[in-house]
């Protein structure tokens, strides 16, 4: 397990960040599978159906991601209106279950301190596990590289995780940002689209409408390779009305995992189960 603490509480011209990196070896197991991805980059814009967020001053951004994320086509519509914590479409509410899933992620991380009381942060993978239990998802997987990120995103929102750059607080009218002075920390956000054509992601923040372009930035498809190489990650979430991913290949049991159903099979006949 790779868990790496960053320093998001620098003074800066941008918002709260709250992202740390955390990267489970048994993650890969859970990659993209190549045959199910486009053969190249399609440009494509998911519609997002929940409005843009604002976590204010706290460090709830991996829960605002995923918030936006099961907010967002296909992932919504696959939501049963019984669902308790679905998206609602009103930014208030929206903000108070993002902040659950936040809060939740923090029980399921390797990250220090649980919300609340502590706001130190969360990781991509355990809001993926957040979500998931919450009911809104069947599962997660992962792009292990800028290609396969592109073109799952041709077919599907995700959120990334990444160091946020000096540069990335100040988009230009645009919303154009570029990988540009210092790191300042960790952040976890909504990539919703691309432009295939300019070589361009879509993102969109959780820093409330008055940031970037109404709260949504772009950057180009070389700034994502380079963030992603920088142990950043990306996930996609599966649809309630899609089967749980499964590890591929499947693994193999170790000698540990036999010993330890050995143990178990004689504890249950020593107790007559």
């Amino acid at each position: 397990m790779k868990i790496r603490f960053l320093d998001e509480y620098a003074s800066h011209d941008g918002g709260r960040l709250g992202r740390h990196i955390e990267h489970d070896p048994r993650s890969r197991a859970f990659a993209l599978s190549e045959d199910l991805l486009p053969s190249t980059y399609t440009s494509a814009t998911h519609t997002v159906r929940i409005p843009v967020l604002d976590q204010g001053d706290l460090g709830s951004c991996t829960g605002n991601a995923a918030e936006a994320l099961v907010g967002s086509d296909p992932l919504y519509g696959a939501i049963p209106a019984a669902v308790a914590v679905r998206p609602t479409g009103d930014a208030a509410a929206d903000e108070v279950q993002a902040v659950a899933l936040y809060s939740a992620a923090t029980r399921l991380d390797g990250i220090q301190g649980v919300y609340p009381p502590t706001d130190t942060g969360s990781t991509g993978l355990a809001v993926a596990k957040a979500a998931q239990k919450a009911g809104l998802i069947s599962g997660y997987q992962h792009a292990l590289s800028l290609d396969a990120a592109l073109k799952a995103l041709s077919s599907a929102p995700l959120i990334v995780g990444v160091n946020w750059y000096e540069g990335f607080d100040t988009p230009d009218s645009k919303g154009l940002v570029e990988v540009s002075g210092s790191v300042r920390g960790g952040h976890e956000f909504l990539l919703y689209g691309m432009d295939a054509k300019k070589k361009v992601v879509l993102a969109r923040n959780s820093w409330g409408t008055g940031w970037g372009a109404n709260g949504g930035f772009s950057f180009s498809f070389d700034d994502l390779g380079r963030l992603l190489d920088e142990d950043g990650d990306a996930t996609l979430f599966v649809p309630l009305t899609s089967p749980a991913p499964t590890p591929t290949p499947t693994p193999t049991p170790t000698d540990v995992d036999r010993a330890l159903v050995a143990a178990f099979d004689t504890w249950r006949a020593a107790r007559g189960l």
